[in-house]
């Protein structure tokens, strides 16, 4: 299966989504993996992972992408996860482990809220709750980058040179939030992680659509296009990366009810489902 790929600048997402079925993404630079859904092979290069929660669409892989790092004989991997689901993620690898008569190469990190990890040069991924039925957690990928201090912008490059001879520190490092993963989450994560509204590239679960589903959104914690459209003035991303549709729709189907009731966001929205992006 060929996963999609999209590129937003010197960023790459590729990926595979459908609800209740295969969730995987990875992220260039630095090469992340973003949730492992049935275990692609495309995730078999990732030496980072992280799984947003323990529901099967998104973590049963593990073991095989574990397994793969092994058989090629790869640096150790290291699994990133909610902290509540870390002893049962370590019995499920122990006992794939067990059934290979095979010994993986990772350690199991776990986080929470608020969490930072370097993941790569200038490069961190951030946790941050989401609102699901099970304990959740987003990710930010944020990038520093070195810039002149405000204090010295507009000097001529002499006396900047002068100044950096003394010894003194005329640049700052800035920090850009350059990619957030929603995860699966109900609507209570505009209120939760309003930095989402920010980030450069938005990856946001949108599964349910039309008024006859409008209920399950709130029900089952999963993003109806109803909840999306409530904030649509909201979202000042450069790019919306919508993914996780339940299997009662079809890409044409969000594309057309993102067109007439996102309007002003239409040209923004990007749909990542399975082998396919509208």
């Amino acid at each position: 299966m060929r996963p999609v790929e999209l590129r937003f600048g010197d960023l790459r997402v590729e990926g595979w989504s459908r609800a209740g079925d295969d969730n995987w993404f990875r992220v260039h630079p630095p090469g992340l993996a973003l949730d492992v859904g049935r275990g692609a092979l495309q995730l078999a290069g990732a030496q980072d992972v992280f799984l947003s929660h323990g529901h099967l669409d998104h973590a049963m892989g593990l073991p095989f992408v574990l397994s793969q790092r092994s058989l090629h004989r790869l640096v150790h991997t290291r699994v990133f996860c909610p902290l509540e689901m870390a002893e049962p993620l370590g019995a499920f690898i122990a006992a794939a482990e067990r059934m290979e008569r095979a010994k993986y190469r990772y350690e199991i990190l776990p986080l929470a809220s608020g969490d930072r990890v370097e993941v790569g040069r200038g490069l961190h991924v951030e946790a941050f709750a989401t609102d699901h039925v099970v304990p959740t957690l987003g990710y930010h990928l944020w990038r520093g980058r070195r810039r002149l201090a405000p204090d010295y912008t507009g000097l001529p490059r002499e006396e900047l040179i002068a100044l950096r001879e003394r010894g003194v520190e005329t640049s700052e490092v800035a920090e850009d939030l350059w990619l957030s993963y929603c995860a699966d989450t109900g609507p209570a994560i505009f209120e939760c992680e309003p930095r989402i509204f920010g980030s450069r590239v938005l990856m946001m679960e949108c599964t349910f659509l039309g008024e006859e589903h409008r209920d399950k959104g709130e029900r089952f914690k999963h993003l109806h296009l109803g909840d999306i459209a409530q904030r649509a003035g909201e979202f000042r991303n450069e790019a919306i990366v919508l993914h996780h549709l339940s299997r009662r729709f079809r890409v044409e189907d969000l594309r057309a009810e993102v067109n007439r009731r996102l309007p002003e966001l239409a040209l923004r929205i990007h749909i990542l489902v399975e082998g396919t992006a509208g």
